[in-house]
């Protein structure tokens, strides 16, 4: 389950417009249930977690990354991403920040690493200050009376500033080397990925995909299917779903206009579709997902991280 909190801009970020704002921290405990957060990517937000228990997968870009424990991830903007189970017998769980006007020296705006390599790194030493960091951001919040909001924007602020300070000295010393051949030619398999990506909000047609690339609609098909190990109907449901997933956290649009705008002309059917994938219905989500200044805390020692 995910608890979303959100965080207030406040006098600190007034004063420092150039710089990256923290806008939300989520705490998250992913189990094997299967109930897991559809594949997504934000226009304008990027992201880091940090794993603090147990084991899990994380699909970032179409690849697989193993985490466990003092492991932080780090989702560019607009870079599609899905944080799948846990691998373990306990839950995973991790907390995770997202950032607005990310500008980091020498990378384009959004752009946490370029290395496919260097998606998922260790914390190392910093382990234990960054959970304590994001903990004390959780408590901060939840518990914070209205008038405090300047100070939990301070307090955000200084700890984004260490967090992508930590980071960049990480990627520093990170000994994989740079994909040189990022910018070279993409297979047929991307291709209908990225068609799906632009085009996931309409319900077109196999053939109609196939006629834009100038392929065969069978060969288009299996081509995707032995790529990505799903069907494009599925993985255009799956980018659906998680648009939705991002709309009912970030947005208080009603579900029937979700609903419409990710391609879904009867709420019924997108209901279903839902449920299908996270595990429950739309409003349900919403209301266990999205912070209202409520949280069922529960009692937990400190994270199993390496000293």
């Amino acid at each position: 389950m995910v608890h979303m909190f959100s965080v207030p801009a406040g006098a600190a970020f007034s004063a420092c417009q150039s710089q990256p704002r923290m806008i939300y921290i989520t705490n998250t405990e992913l189990d094997d249930s299967g109930s897991v957060r559809a594949i997504h990517s934000h226009r304008e937000t990027a992201e880091i977690a940090l794993v603090y228990q147990g084991h899990g997968a994380h699909k970032i870009d179409n690849r697989i990354y193993n985490s466990e424990p003092g492991d932080l991830l780090l989702y560019n903007t607009g870079i599609l991403h899905q944080d799948l189970s846990s691998t373990g017998e306990e839950p995973m769980c991790f907390y995770l920040c997202g950032i607005r006007g990310l500008q980091l020296e020498g990378r384009l705006p959004g752009v946490l690493s370029s290395n496919l390599d260097s998606y998922l790194i260790k914390s190392g030493p910093y382990g234990q200050f960054l959970y304590r960091g994001f903990e004390m951001l959780e408590h901060s919040i939840q518990n914070h009376p209205p008038h405090s909001s300047p100070y939990i924007s301070a307090m955000a602020h200084g700890f984004l500033q260490s967090l992508l300070a930590i980071v960049s000295e990480l990627l520093n010393g990170h000994a994989a080397p740079e994909d040189s051949a990022a910018a070279g030619d993409r297979s047929l398999a991307e291709e209908i990925r990225s068609y799906v990506d632009r085009n996931y909000t309409r319900n077109f047609s196999l053939s109609e995909l196939a006629e834009n690339l100038h392929v065969n609609r069978y060969y288009a098909s299996h081509t995707f299917s032995s790529a990505f190990g799903m069907t494009i109907v599925r993985y255009r449901t799956l980018r659906r779903i998680g648009e939705a997933q991002s709309l009912l956290t970030d947005t208080d649009s009603s579900v029937t206009y979700i609903a419409s705008v990710i391609g879904y002309d009867d709420p019924n059917q997108f209901s279903q579709a839902f449920a299908k994938v996270v595990g429950m219905p739309p409003s349900k989500y919403r209301d266990l997902s999205v912070w209202p200044f409520r949280l069922n805390k529960k009692e937990r020692g400190g994270p199993d991280i390496k000293k």
